[in-house]
């Protein structure tokens, strides 16, 4: 390779330069996403139905409804809808309900056509539910005690008819250390997380985390709840868009002090779930998803690409982009290390792995649309959907 003009390095520099402010950038957006605020609570707070459906949760069942329970909010209830669980999840719930009055167990109803499974035990859930707030909670969540008293308070202090949050993902398996951080970040790369109390914010801009999801009853009601979603598999990101086209105020915050999450435990239920994620949000993600992944792919990629050009074509002007390109490396070696201590408590040398993990998610998520697009359809909790 013949050596590099020096027009050419300084145009590879300003490459390295830009993808260095990216990091940036991201990480500043990341520090503007609120945290919830501490409990502050009214002096006659309002009554809380905490909502769970469950299907086939009998490994984190009992861990979600005891830390339900444990709420130290004084006026709550907690409602399970049992979606047709062929496991022991009704046994583990039995016996739960059978120690405190608080648990209400409600056998799922058969799935109407053109319904999803979750969005049909949400809504019956809701209809039993008698709280002037819902806070719907995944089976695989573990709350705090203090969860939906820090829902309540940040509701109030930020106007919010809906508070949805990230919670601390558990990451056990090789799988979800490798795939699941980069999947969470092209998910913040897509919605602006952190303009959600924005007044312009758009209806497609808005990301709701169906993990937490806290609203007020008015507010669901008045959009029909569930039922306006009823046949989405993203049905939290297209309650909160329903929402917020209605005109209602979608607050997101960082959840990590209380609720955590483990979404999955191994390789094949990686695939399975982002293969859900990824086969459905390709329909509302539009160019902002496309934009994501190449940001994210230049930012794994790019200094490496950039570092090995500059190299081979050797002088001076090659090993100055080399050592440009070597600086965007760092750069971003520190940014996903920094991800990973902070928000997985695992390991900064995970992030030496990161473009691998990028690249692994791809290659599901494209799959995962190509056989929506054969018309396979998506697989999730034992039933198909269209996609």
């Amino acid at each position: 390779m013949s050596e590099m003009p020096m027009w050419f390095a300084l145009l590879w520099m300003v490459c390295a330069l830009a993808l260095i402010a990216s990091f940036g950038a991201n990480w500043r957006r990341m520090r503007r996403i609120p945290r919830l605020s501490p409990s502050c609570l009214p002096p006659d707070p309002p009554f809380i139905s905490i909502l769970i459906p469950a299907r086939n949760e009998e490994r984190a069942i009992r861990r979600c409804v005891s830390g339900a329970l444990a709420q130290r909010y004084p006026h709550f209830e907690v409602i399970v809808v049992d979606d047709g669980s062929t496991d022991r999840t009704p046994a583990i719930l039995a016996e739960l309900a059978a120690t405190d009055s608080r648990l209400r167990v409600v056998p799922g109803r058969p799935l109407p056509p053109g319904w999803v499974g979750k969005c049909n035990a949400c809504q019956q859930a809701s209809d039993a539910a008698i709280g002037a707030w819902l806070l719907f909670l995944d089976a695989d969540t573990a709350p705090a005690p203090d969860l939906a008293a820090a829902l309540l308070c940040h509701a109030q202090v930020t106007h919010g008819d809906m508070v949805t949050i990230f919670p601390f993902l558990e990451l056990g398996s090789w799988a979800e250390r490798l795939v699941l951080p980069p999947f969470i970040a092209l998910i913040v790369s897509i919605f602006p997380f952190e303009r959600l109390a924005q007044p312009d914010v758009r209806p497609d801009e808005v990301l709701a985390n169906g993990q937490c999801i806290f609203v007020r009853r008015a507010a669901y009601d008045a959009i029909g709840g569930h039922n306006a979603v009823r046949g989405e598999v993203l049905e939290d990101v297209r309650l909160g868009q329903t929402l917020r086209a209605a005109g209602f105020a979608v607050r997101g915050a960082i959840g990590m002090e209380y609720l955590a999450v483990r979404m999955y435990t191994n390789a094949a239920e990686v695939a399975e779930g982002l293969m859900k994620n990824a086969s459905a949000g390709s329909r509302s993600g539009g160019w902002r998803s496309l934009t994501g992944m190449a940001l994210l792919l230049a930012q794994a990629y790019g200094p490496l690409i950039l570092m090995a050009g500059g190299l081979l074509s050797g002088g001076v002007a090659g090993y100055a982009a080399a050592g440009a390109s070597l600086l965007a490396w760092l750069a971003g070696l520190l940014f996903w290390g920094t991800l990973y201590r902070q928000f997985y408590r695992l390991s900064p040398l995970y992030a030496l792995l990161w473009p691998v993990g990028l690249l692994m998610y791809l290659f599901i998520a494209g799959y995962g649309i190509v056989r929506v697009q054969l018309g396979r359809g998506v697989t999730w909790k034992g039933r198909r959907y269209a996609g």
